[in-house]
C-alpha cells in the first residue's frame, strides 16, 4: 500500500473561499454541517475554542453563499465541552428533526463524561436545552457518525447508530431511538471493534466516518489513525454495523483525519473531505516515529469500488492551504460536507488560511471558518 500519493491535484481558488465566521484573537474551531431537504438551507455548528467552549450555530439559506451570523439557540449551548456535531433525522411518516451533539471527555475541571443533545423539531427555528446523557467514560467527538439503520428486509428504521471513542482508542456504538411520544432514548454504549482490539489500539483508530455503499446495502467505516505510524483504516459491515471486517490500511491518497463523505448525485463518485496527514515526510521510504506532518484541508474523489479494492482514487482537491504556526502544522480539516441535488458541493472547515496574518502574528494568529462550493464538472 503506497504511503504517499500520486494523484493529480486540483485547487480551489482562494478567492472562491467564503468566510463564514472570523473574530480577531478568537480561536474558532471544528465545524460540522447539515443540509435541509429544501436543498438550500445549511446549518453549521462549531466551538468557540479548540474543541471546547460555547457551541456556535450559523445558518445559510442560499446553499452556503452567504451566512446570517452566529445564532445563540439557548444558554445551555454555552456549556458545550467538545467538538459539536449536527445531523438531520428523517423519520417515518415524514417527520424531521435536527440534533446537535456535544461530547463529554472530562477534560480540565469539567468531570462530565457522556454527551449532551439539543433537538429542533421546527427546522432549526428553536432548539431544546442540552440534555445530558451521563455514561461514566470519555466520549470524544460524539457522534463522529450518526447513521440511520435498516431492518432485515431492508426497510428504514427510526433507529440511528452513533459512534465515538475514548482516550484509550476504544470505539463505542450507541443506538438512538424515540418513544411513541417522541422521547429521545440512547442505548447503553458498547465497543463495536472488540474482535480487532489489537489493531484498534496499535493504529489508535478513532473518529470514524460511517457511510453507505451506493446501493445502500453495506456500511463502510473510514477512520483516523492517531498513531501516525499507519495510514487511516477502512472496514465494512454487511449486517448494519453488528459486525465489521478486519480494519485494513488505506492508500496514502486518503490518509488523514476526520473524514466526511458524500456522493455526487450526478456521477455517483465519492467526495471525502479530511485533514491531510503525510507519512514518511523525509521521503526515505520508511514510516518512522515522528516522521509525519499534518498538511492541508483536502478532498479525495474516487469511487466506492476504489475503497473496496484499495485503489488510490481519481484525484484530490486542495480546498484550503493551511499555515498553522506549529511544529506539525495542519490545524484544520474538520469539516461539514453536504451536496445539493444538482451536484453542487458545499464544504466548510476551520484553519489558519491567512498566510499574511500568520507571518505577521506568528503563534498569535487564530483559525477561522471558511466554506467552498464546487461541482465535480469544474475539474473535468
Amino acid at each position: 500500500m503506497p504511503i504517499q500519493h500520486t494523484l493529480p491535484i486540483h485547487k480551489i481558488d482562494p478567492q472562491q473561499q467564503i468566510i463564514i465566521d472570523r473574530e480577531p484573537d478568537q480561536y474558532l474551531g471544528q465545524p460540522d454541517s447539515v443540509l435541509l431537504n429544501d436543498d438550500q438551507t445549511i446549518f453549521t455548528v462549531y466551538p468557540k475554542g479548540h474543541g471546547i467552549g460555547e457551541a456556535l450555530l450559523n445558518k445559510s439559506v442560499d446553499g452556503g453563499l452567504t451566512w446570517q451570523g452566529r445564532i445563540v439557540p439557548n444558554e445551555t449551548w454555552r456549556d458545550s465541552r467538545e467538538t459539536p456535531t449536527i445531523y438531520q433525522l428523517n423519520c417515518k411518516h415524514g417527520q424531521q428533526k435536527l440534533i446537535s451533539i456535544s461530547g463529554g471527555p472530562g477534560w480540565g475541571e469539567d468531570q462530565f463524561k457522556g454527551w449532551k443533545t439539543s433537538i429542533s423539531t421546527d427546522l432549526g427555528k428553536t432548539w431544546s436545552d442540552y440534555k445530558e446523557w451521563f455514561i461514566g467514560h470519555q466520549t470524544i467527538v460524539a457522534m463522529s457518525s450518526l447513521v440511520r439503520l435498516k431492518d432485515e428486509k431492508g426497510q428504514w428504521l427510526d433507529q440511528w447508530m452513533g459512534v465515538y471513542h475514548d482516550s484509550q482508542f476504544i470505539n463505542y456504538k450507541t443506538y438512538l431511538t424515540f418513544s411513541e411520544t417522541g422521547e429521545e432514548r440512547w442505548s447503553k454504549p458498547e465497543p463495536y471493534l472488540q474482535p480487532y482490539r489489537k489493531i484498534e489500539q496499535t493504529v489508535q483508530l478513532c473518529e470514524a466516518c460511517i457511510f453507505r455503499s451506493p446501493d445502500s446495502h453495506q456500511l463502510a467505516l473510514l477512520a483516523r489513525s492517531q498513531s501516525h505510524m499507519h495510514t487511516s483504516t477502512i472496514s465494512f459491515s454487511n449486517d448494519e454495523g453488528k459486525s465489521w471486517t478486519t480494519p485494513r490500511e488505506v492508500p496514502g491518497s486518503i490518509n488523514g483525519e476526520r473524514h466526511k463523505a458524500a456522493y455526487d448525485p450526478i456521477s455517483g463518485r465519492l467526495v471525502i473531505s479530511f485533514r491531510e496527514i503525510i507519512l514518511d515526510y523525509n521521503n526515505d521510504g520508511k514510516i518512522e516515529e515522528d516522521d509525519w506532518m499534518a498538511g492541508d484541508w483536502v478532498a479525495w474523489v474516487g469511487t466506492y469500488d476504489d475503497l473496496i479494492n484499495g485503489e488510490e482514487g481519481e484525484y484530490r482537491i486542495l480546498l484550503g492551504q493551511d499555515f498553522t504556526p506549529s511544529k506539525k502544522s495542519g490545524d484544520c480539516g474538520y469539516a461539514g460536507n453536504v451536496v445539493m441535488r444538482d451536484g453542487t458541493f458545499f464544504l466548510n472547515s476551520y484553519g489558519y488560511f491567512d498566510k499574511e496574518e500568520v507571518i505577521q502574528k506568528g503563534k498569535e494568529a487564530r483559525p477561522y471558518v471558511i466554506g467552498v462550493r464546487f461541482q465535480l464538472t469544474d475539474f473535468s
